[in-house]
């Protein structure tokens, strides 16, 4: 081939591979839609509602046990049989005990006879003042001891101190007894104790304030999950859901502070309800109504940390609140308040209904365009 030929060719390619050139470059990679997890702001009046996890302990418990030894014959009793106050629970050999009783009855006749006959006497100036003062110690001494027989005798017995229910049973019939060893304990059912753990900010608002009045405590309980049977299906488990909640009444507050943490004990009463079967032991939830502790300044919403960003060229704090009709975010200045163990309180800035990001706020820019995390089962 001649060179003009080839000249000429490579003029005319030039042009096509310059244009697919220009095209490539002008493809540009879309940007991309960072996943981001957001959180609804509630409504207040919801948010006011503070839980915390309780226990469940009798009001009144006692661990039972005879004041002498001896061998058990009576003990009939079934763990959560329940009782009533002077019914008989336990009763030891009490044969010793009569006739110690026999003995003393007698004795004490006798100085009471004595003395009886020595007074007379002392009357009729027929025997001392020292003899007369013999007798009537006698005579104290015998009923000393005949009191002291009653006594043994008694506590061959024993007896409940109070109603309740019988919470453990130690012992079986026919064995001996030490003194003070535990028979059984008994819990008293009129009432139950529900204990929580409050941090100490909540405690220093109340010098004025009773607990009740303050807070408007309830307790409510959790239902067990139940076995749902569809024909045709798997059985599976539902999901529990939440009983009522219930009214308490503020019984005690430690004064010291729990060990390992800077909270305090703080116990409230409850009457049992009749369509529950509450037992010690069992755990529970104590809602605390704050919204009289914050009369002044009602926080918004409690946000995570990892949703507050501070603003680079102004000292604001700032959250990235979500546009479902563009899929894009914005920065919106918020005011802050008090960091909860949940979170921080925020002031002011957003309102009930307004979507934030809760997760990956620092990555953000303004107006960027952003993909709700859609959570399945499992993840």
């Amino acid at each position: 081939m001649k060179p003009t030929k080839l000249s000429l060719i490579a003029l005319l390619i030039a042009p096509l591979l310059s244009g697919c050139d220009d095209a490539e470059s002008a493809i540009q990679p879309a940007p991309a839609v960072r996943p981001v997890k957001l959180m609804t702001i509630e409504d207040t009046k919801l948010t006011q509602q503070r839980l915390f996890p309780a226990k469940i302990a009798a009001s009144q418990q006692a661990d039972l046990a005879f004041r002498i030894g001896g061998e058990l014959v009576t003990l009939d009793l079934v763990e959560g049989q329940k009782v009533a106050k002077g019914d008989l629970l336990a009763r030891l050999d009490d044969r010793d005990a009569k006739n110690a009783l026999l003995n003393a009855e007698a004795n004490h006749e006798l100085a009471e006879v004595d003395f009886t006959r020595k007074n007379e006497l002392y009357h009729r100036k027929l025997i001392s003042k020292a003899e007369l003062d013999t007798a009537k110690a006698t005579l104290k001494s015998a009923r000393a001891a005949l009191n002291t027989a009653r006594d043994q005798l008694a506590y061959t017995r024993l007896e409940a101190p109070f109603s309740g229910t019988v919470a453990k049973v130690n012992l079986d019939n026919y064995q001996n007894v030490q003194p003070t060893q535990v028979v059984l304990t008994l819990q008293g059912n009129e009432t139950v104790d529900v204990s929580i753990q409050v941090p100490e900010s909540l405690l220093l608002p109340l010098k004025n304030i009773a607990f009740d009045e303050a807070f408007k405590p309830r307790v409510r309980f959790s239902a067990p999950q139940t076995l749902s049977l569809e024909k045709g299906f798997t059985p599976t488990l539902t999901s529990p859901r939440h009983s009522t909640a219930y009214p308490v009444q503020f019984k005690e507050r430690a004064s010291k502070v729990s060990p390992g943490s800077q909270t305090y004990e703080v116990v409230f009463t409850l009457v049992p309800p009749a369509d529950l079967n509450i037992l010690p032991g069992m755990s529970a939830e104590l809602l605390l109504d704050m919204s009289s502790l914050s009369q002044h300044q009602q926080a918004i919403a409690i946000l995570p940390m990892t949703a507050i960003v501070r603003a680079d060229n102004t000292d604001t704090t700032q959250v990235w609140r979500y546009d479902h009709t563009t899929n894009q975010v914005e920065a919106v200045t918020v005011d802050l308040g008090q960091i909860r163990g949940t979170g921080i309180e925020v002031i002011s800035g957003l309102k009930t209904g307004d979507q934030v990001v809760a997760v990956g706020a620092t990555a953000l820019k303004d107006n960027m365009e952003v993909k709700p995390l859609r959570w399945e089962r499992g993840v």
